[in-house]
């Protein structure tokens, strides 16, 4: 049977040629991202095939493009008898929380996964949501300037909604951000892992002790309820479970956050249509408005899809498969790369432009096939409505409240670039105004 083209030596020294090119063409502007990007879709055109294994002598990776793949691997749980996690994910993850829920699978997911699920109430709005949505008004109670500021208030959000009100230490802002870097990078591993293992001892030590106050604590909190919910599980695994919790605020949720603030406030018919939305609701220190906020939340959708705070995951599958007569074989690390399936020209002329409306029309929800920003099937991210709640309410204050608008020339172009353009934006308020 066969199993999907392959490169070769030319595919790789081409790639060599691209950067190098590239690189002294323009050392400024100059973006590997951009180029490896170009790349990959120039091997899926060249060989006909939106899934190409890449072979790079020492090591082979299935890349896959497809929604059609993509959608087949992420359907079921995690098991051995289907696809896991990735070996290079699971190194990764492995450095931060070896018993994380995302490199879990077979009867240790299944515990873990129902756990997470009602700690973060997916599918429904939180127990605990008027709460959380005040710890979310204290977070951005101060005007804000830069990424690395609102990155703070989401780090200030997270602790209390982590852990309560005035009960973590303010280090574990800097603490989460610093040892997760360290999961999707090897060599940053390599060079200064040994070098955060006390950092990481004293994380945990942290975690151990927030714990077993929460336990008593009548604070509503995520660690609060994961006491009452908590299964039947090692308490070391279960205190595993909240680096991605904490992570999540300060790492994606923040780049989802500014990302989306940077779009809307670049296309002024779409800021308007915001602040029009926002001022025909009630009150935004309840939790009823933040729901209505329908338009905002398909600006947050479009904004994961055009620019995807993960924008790769690793999975395998230990005893092969067969996908529409292809073989996967077995134990090749699969690398689902987001870029390419949710800018897909081919299928979707506007791939490359800033709806929010695509998300209204009554076919599309959040698992819209074109975006992959909570993942899909059994492995959609259990806090998908907490996340999305949050960047809801943030940005509303920030843009009704703050007056604060995050603009860019390149995000007001069209087609949008493939990469945020990070460098380009700029943060005004229009307070005194």
């Amino acid at each position: 049977m066969d199993t999907y083209p392959s490169t070769n030596v030319l595919d790789i020294l081409r790639l060599l040629g691209n950067l190098i090119g590239k690189f002294l063409q323009s050392p400024r502007s100059f973006n590997a991202k951009v180029v490896l990007t170009n790349w990959l879709k120039g091997l899926t055109i060249n060989y006909k095939s939106e899934n190409v294994i890449l072979d790079f002598l020492l090591k082979k990776v299935l890349l896959v493009s497809g929604r059609d793949l993509s959608a087949h691997i992420l359907k079921e749980a995690p098991s051995s008898q289907g696809y896991i996690e990735g070996t290079l994910k699971k190194k990764g993850m492995s450095y931060l929380a070896p018993e994380a829920l995302t490199i879990s699978h077979d009867e240790q997911w299944q515990r873990l996964r129902p756990y997470n699920e009602k700690v973060l109430c997916i599918g429904a709005k939180h127990h605990y949501q008027q709460a959380f949505l005040n710890q979310i008004h204290r977070a951005f109670s101060k005007a804000v300037s830069s990424i690395a500021e609102i990155r703070q208030c989401m780090g200030i959000a997270m602790l209390g909604i982590v852990f309560g009100e005035n009960v973590a230490p303010l280090s574990l802002i800097e603490d989460i951000q610093v040892l997760f870097s360290m999961v999707g990078n090897p060599i940053k591993r390599m060079l200064v892992g040994k070098r955060e293992q006390e950092r990481r001892a004293k994380f945990y030590a942290s975690l151990r002790q927030l714990w077993k106050e929460s336990e008593l604590s009548h604070q509503p909190s995520l660690l609060s309820m994961a006491h009452h919910l908590k299964p039947e599980a090692d308490e070391e695994e279960l205190i595993e479970q909240i680096p991605h919790w904490m992570f999540t605020f300060t790492g994606s949720g923040t780049d989802l956050l500014v990302r989306s603030l940077a779009l809307i406030s670049s296309h002024p018919e779409v800021l308007q249509r915001v602040q029009d939305e926002i001022n025909q609701q009630g009150s935004l220190e309840q939790p009823s408005t933040i729901a209505q906020l329908t338009y905002l939340e398909a600006c947050v959708l479009e904004t994961g899809r055009l620019y995807p705070p993960v924008t790769l995951t690793f999975h395998v599958a230990p005893g092969g498969d067969v996908f529409e007569n292809r073989q996967i074989p077995q134990g090749m690390d699969i690398l689902h790369f987001f870029p390419l399936m949710q800018r897909d020209l081919a299928a979707h002329p506007s791939a490359d432009v800033f709806l929010p409306e695509r998300w209204l029309d009554a076919t599309h929800s959040v698992d819209i096939p074109d975006s992959n920003l909570f993942l899909k099937g059994a492995r959609t991210c259990p806090g998908k409505d907490l996340i999305l709640f949050v960047c809801k309410s943030a940005i509303a204050i920030l843009l009704e409240q703050q007056k604060l608008r995050v603009s860019s020339n390149q995000l007001a172009q069209k087609p949008l670039p493939l990469y945020f353009p990070e460098k380009d934006i700029r943060f005004h308020t229009q307070l005194n105004h």
